[in-house]
């Protein structure tokens, strides 16, 4: 609930849609109140991050004077240039807020109360770091407008939906990932019957929504804010997501639908500086797609697209994290809650045929 007085959390809000999902949705089922705040940045912004200051002075002017008592309890926050901005408040209240990061901070995690991360994030494993099997997700029903319902129903039953991200550090995304996705799934709808439907994001480049267009039509890919991408994860039987992004994957897999991973390869740097780390005998701290989603095929949550994969986890990632919180404001420090590694996978062996619990 959106506080209208004193707010027991504060929310640090930033320029990415997809991680203000998270910190909101996390503030959404702790059920106390919260306060969101966008924080807008001068250009210098990633100076008092990289050295690890508790600082306020890199906002803009209208977004600083925000930052004042009343303190809360806890501030959520992700992303790098957030954190001076959290440890200030720490600070500020007389070390009453306690601080709560997602993702990877950037630095270490003895700066902060709590770090919730996911495993393609080189934090390393300590008491006040929980790693969760995917990102955390809004858990609001999904209610069809008549309009979307209508929208859906063209496309006949078992629809099978690639979600489409788009090009990332390290990693190679060319156009002939997304047709040879749709083209096996094409395949797949004229032997099993179905339909095949597409969603962009906002990273999606246009060369990349040309090749799907190219394969399934204008029609079936959704390039606007209509269908929902909410309303098209629910009307779909099948999801299919690139593997640049991790919180798709974990909206496909929160889902409870059979879930395709579409994987991509290094690119040049990337495939330097995998060979750097090899020869150091170090990986160098980035954030590891491949590991993710190698936890995700051990854990029995995906598949591939020609045999997507329906699996379950024992717990909530979104329930440990509250109580995680909770505890906090209890005054307690939470205990080691760390996964099990993809050892199977690492080793050389199959992945695990049942899905691990948390």
């Amino acid at each position: 609930m959106i506080a209208s007085g004193r707010a027991a959390v504060w929310v640090l809000l930033g320029p990415h849609a997809g991680d203000n999902n998270q910190v909101l949705a996390l503030a959404e089922a702790t059920d106390l109140p919260f306060r969101p705040i966008q924080l807008r940045y001068k250009w210098f912004a990633h100076v008092p991050a990289v050295c690890r200051s508790s600082a306020i002075h890199q906002l803009a002017d209208d977004c600083r004077s925000e930052i004042a008592a009343p303190w809360p309890s806890i501030v959520l926050g992700i992303g790098q240039r957030s954190a001076p901005v959290a440890r200030y408040i720490q600070r500020a209240s007389g070390g009453i807020a306690k601080t709560v990061r997602l993702g990877d901070p950037m630095v270490s995690h003895r700066l902060f109360d709590l770090v919730i991360t996911t495993t393609q994030y080189a934090v390393r494993d300590a008491r006040n770091v929980i790693r969760l099997p995917i990102t955390i997700t809004e858990q609001r029903q999904v209610r069809l407008t008549k309009d979307e319902e209508r929208w859906l129903a063209a496309s006949p039953h078992p629809r099978r939906l690639l979600v489409l991200g788009g090009k990332t550090s390290l990693w190679r995304f060319d156009p002939s990932v997304v047709t040879d996705c749709l083209r096996s799934l094409q395949r797949r709808a004229a032997v099993e019957g179905g339909s095949v439907l597409a969603v962009t994001s906002p990273r999606t480049a246009p060369n990349l929504v040309a090749a799907a267009q190219s394969v399934l039509g204008r029609q079936a890919v959704v390039t606007r804010e209509f269908p929902r991408y909410s309303a098209l994860l629910y009307g779909a039987d099948e999801i299919h997501v690139t593997g640049d992004s991790v919180s798709m994957l974990s909206d496909a897999v929160a889902s409870g639908k059979p879930v395709g991973l579409v994987p991509l390869q290094p690119d040049a740097l990337g495939k330097i500086i995998g060979w750097a780390g090899t020869v150091r005998g170090r990986s160098f701290r980035m954030r590891d797609l491949e590991r993710f989603w190698t936890d995700l095929r051990t854990r029995g949550l995906v598949g591939t697209v020609e045999e997507p994969h329906c699996g379950k986890l024992d717990i909530s990632p979104v329930d440990l994290a509250v109580g995680a919180v909770r505890g906090l404001l209890d005054g307690k420090v939470p205990s080691v809650q760390t996964l099990p590694p993809s050892e199977p996978e690492r080793a050389g062996g199959s992945a695990a045929a049942e899905p691990i619990a948390l």
